[in-house]
């Protein structure tokens, strides 16, 4: 039996805690799908390769407080790279850290965002409009 992706549309904490390592998971329009690599208690990232270069996408399963900047919107769940501008600190402790292969520094790089060091970047985080996902 093929499992098919779960799509949903009503976007709540309970749904964002279903998601574990190892599922696969497209947003809104996204034809290529994700691998979730890590989970923290409010954020999982997930990663691609993408012509031979990693492609990444963390998500908060808190909602944004903010009002309104660049597409994101307050209340809404989101995901994005990162804000640090030159990649995170942890990349000089931990090599190729956004290949998300390494699962301490995956562990450690989540734990940048639970300490509040770390943000969805506010120029490129997109709202969750449409989740899916493939246990």
């Amino acid at each position: 039996m093929k499992k098919e992706y779960v799509h949903y549309t009503d976007i709540t904490r309970e749904i964002l805690d279903t998601i574990k390592v190892g599922d696969l998971v497209k947003i809104n329009d996204w034809t290529k799908p994700l691998r979730v690599k890590a989970v923290s208690e409010n954020y999982f990232v997930m990663v691609s390769n993408l012509f031979g270069k990693p492609m990444y996408s963390v998500c908060s399963k808190l909602p944004w407080k903010g009002v309104r900047h660049n597409a994101m919107i307050g209340g809404m769940f989101h995901c994005g790279a990162d804000n640090w501008i030159f990649g995170s600190p942890l990349s000089l402790q931990y090599e190729n850290l956004y290949r998300f292969e390494n699962e301490e520094a995956n562990q450690a790089y989540l734990q940048e965002f639970e300490n509040g060091e770390a943000e969805i970047s506010e120029r490129n985080g997109v709202p969750i409009y449409d989740l899916y996902v493939k246990h």
